[in-house]
């Protein structure tokens, strides 16, 4: 509970609450033994004397004296009270959230960087995402989804080598939503046999758009073309986001495969996925489960059938592993020829000493997280494979003894999932939420939230809202070579200049680590909602904006990103324009701003080239 100044036991309650508690389980001893003589003696006027005395105290020794001693004693002298139970609450706070192992570095921020100095950092600027998801996610839709029972549900960003290049790239599955099928050809045989799966995916890279304003497509089209070393081989997908129905496959009738210009190609599943329904009995059975006569009376399931159930991500992880807290963004990976889910999994607990508590949507929350699981679900057969990331958490240490065989070490994942392996963003927005308090050790600088940080806020198609983490290729400070990490500034509380940048590193090697780049305290640094000023200043800019906003288009500015190159930091913001009787946003321009240098061009490169005042970027 938390009645002092921090979540745990405070000062009065070990003063005053405690010894309460205790002297009452004294009183009710002595209330029960009163009764007792009562009853045996054939008098009643005992025992009500006994319970009458017990409420009384319960009521002074409960609620009446820590009261008093929390106001007229603990209140005056709050500080010097509580102390040792803030200590208590920094240190159990920092604990359960792994905030004490966040490595905290300077970052000068400087203002000289060069032509040269972007040059020198190619896989940082050909990986900058003017590609926001939401944008992206309506023009996949309009350029891919090729039918109207497609559905990209949502986009991801994770990074593979192409072409012998480290490239940051978004990518969606299209699955399939048997909702968007007319309802003159939605039957039971449709749903169940016939339209059982989706098909392939759309992958492009971050940093690229045509001249139309579009993404360019590495992976397209059904059946899927891709460059050489993401060829997709296996592009069904019977398990994802939005496989929310039963499907029967080897049966009687082929299952739909693609659309193939007027006609469709047809296919039987070649995996071991699902359940053998082979016989009358089983069809009995899954005839009561499903409340379906017609399982039992269908002539197209054969003794080979297999049912498929329990399908949607979300659904299968939560009835394997409920003890586990699923990451509700699993990420779609596409490793040698298979497509694979990668599910982030978490061990949460409520009961750690002193750690303050995260409530999730007014219910009971969590007050310890781990991300002690990675958990890979196969597209095609549904197999699901649970991989410890954290074996020091002893939550997982523990589950792993109660199911042993279960949970898998990291060494045993396959070498080439490895590299698509991601510090998850519920995990670090948990922590970077905690962070803005925690990172202050001292008692007293904490009591009197003197150092408090919150996310910066950006204008995203009009509406402001805080600042969400990113994920990024870049070279740390110090390092040499460049990685994937996940990244978010803050900001003091009630102030627009950014204080510091959080971020966790992704890649094998490093996995894990969270490190803080503290700016120099006299120095101002412009914080995103600055930035967002000056662009709304410039003259060129908000004339153009104007000017493109009264023809009949609407213009969405992205995400402002801010990304840090050697030691000083680089504000990237795309801008898309939407016909209004379009559905597909169009990526027109990017603003870049540097010191005190802004420009807006149509490619990241010439921006970028503007600024610094140096030839095209290579």
């Amino acid at each position: 509970g938390s009645n002092g100044v921090v979540h745990g036991v405070g000062y009065t309650d070990e003063h005053a609450r405690l010894p309460g508690y205790a002297a009452m389980a004294v009183v009710g001893i002595a209330t029960a033994a009163a009764l007792l003589f009562s009853i045996v003696r054939g008098t009643s006027k005992v025992g009500l004397v006994a319970v009458g005395l017990y409420f009384l105290l319960r009521f002074l020794l409960g609620n009446l004296w820590p009261g008093i001693v929390q106001d007229y004693h603990v209140k005056p002298n709050e500080l010097e009270l509580e102390t040792p139970y803030l200590v208590r609450n920094i240190e159990g706070t920092r604990t359960a959230y792994g905030l004490g192992e966040i490595e905290v570095r300077p970052f000068d921020a400087s203002s000289e960087l060069t032509m040269e100095g972007i040059r020198d950092n190619p896989l940082t600027v050909n990986n900058v995402r003017v590609w926001d998801t939401r944008p992206l996610l309506s023009t996949y839709g309009q350029l891919q989804e090729i039918r109207l029972y497609y559905d990209f549900h949502d986009v991801d960003v994770d990074r593979y080598m192409i072409d012998g290049q480290l490239r940051q790239v978004m990518l969606s599955a299209r699955e399939l939503n048997y909702r968007n099928i007319p309802s003159q050809a939605q039957s039971w045989v449709n749903e169940h046999f016939q339209y059982t799966h989706g098909y392939g995916m759309t992958m492009s890279p971050v940093n690229v758009v045509t001249e139309e304003g579009l993404p360019e497509l590495f992976i397209k089209d059904i059946p899927p073309v891709a460059p050489t070393g993401l060829e997709v081989d296996r592009p069904e997908i019977y398990y994802g986001e939005l496989t929310d129905s039963y499907v029967f496959v080897k049966t009687g009738t082929e299952e739909f495969d693609y659309p193939m210009g007027e006609e469709n190609a047809y296919v039987t599943y070649a995996g071991d996925g699902g359940v053998g329904i082979g016989s009358t009995f089983k069809k009995f059975l899954f005839s009561l489960y499903f409340s379906d006569l017609d399982i039992l009376l269908s002539q197209y399931l054969k003794e080979e059938s297999r049912v498929m159930f329990r399908r949607e991500l979300g659904d299968r992880l939560s009835r394997l592993v409920p003890f586990l807290k699923t990451d509700p963004d699993p990420y779609l990976v596409l490793v040698e020829g298979r497509l694979l889910w990668m599910v982030d999994a978490y061990t949460v607990s409520d009961r750690y000493p002193y750690s303050e508590n995260v409530n999730e949507n007014k219910r009971r929350g969590f007050n310890y997280i781990r991300n002690s699981v990675k958990i890979v679900v196969d597209a095609y057969d549904g197999r699901v494979s649970f991989y410890v990331s954290d074996p020091e958490d002893p939550l997982i240490q523990a589950y792993g003894s109660v199911f042993p065989g279960v949970f898998q070490p990291m060494e045993a994942m396959p070498e080439a999932l490895h590299s698509h392996v991601r510090y998850p963003v519920g995990m670090f927005d948990v922590q970077a939420n905690m962070f803005r308090a925690y990172h202050m050790t001292d008692p007293t600088v904490f009591y009197n939230k003197e150092d408090m940080w919150e996310n910066p806020r950006e204008l995203y198609s009009g509406m402001e809202q805080p600042m969400q983490s990113y994920y990024l290729i870049m070279k740390l400070p110090g390092s040499d070579e460049a990685e994937f990490i996940l990244l978010l500034p803050f900001v003091p509380t009630s102030k627009d200049n950014m204080i510091s940048w959080l971020a966790a590193r992704c890649d094998p090697k490093t996995y894990g680590k969270l490190v803080l780049y503290q700016f120099p305290k006299q120095k101002l640094i412009y914080g995103p909602r600055q930035i967002e000023a000056r662009i709304d200043q410039d003259p060129a800019i908000s004339e153009l904006i104007t000017l493109w906003s009264q023809a009949g288009s609407r213009v969405v500015r992205g995400n402002l990103l801010v990304i840090p190159i050697e030691d000083s930091l680089v504000y990237v913001e795309p801008l898309y324009l939407q016909a209004e009787s379009s559905q597909m946003p169009e990526l027109k321009r990017v603003i870049v701003s540097y010191d005190n240098q802004i420009a807006m061009k149509p490619t990241l490169d010439e921006a970028l080239a503007e600024v610094f005042k140096g030839a095209e970027v290579a």
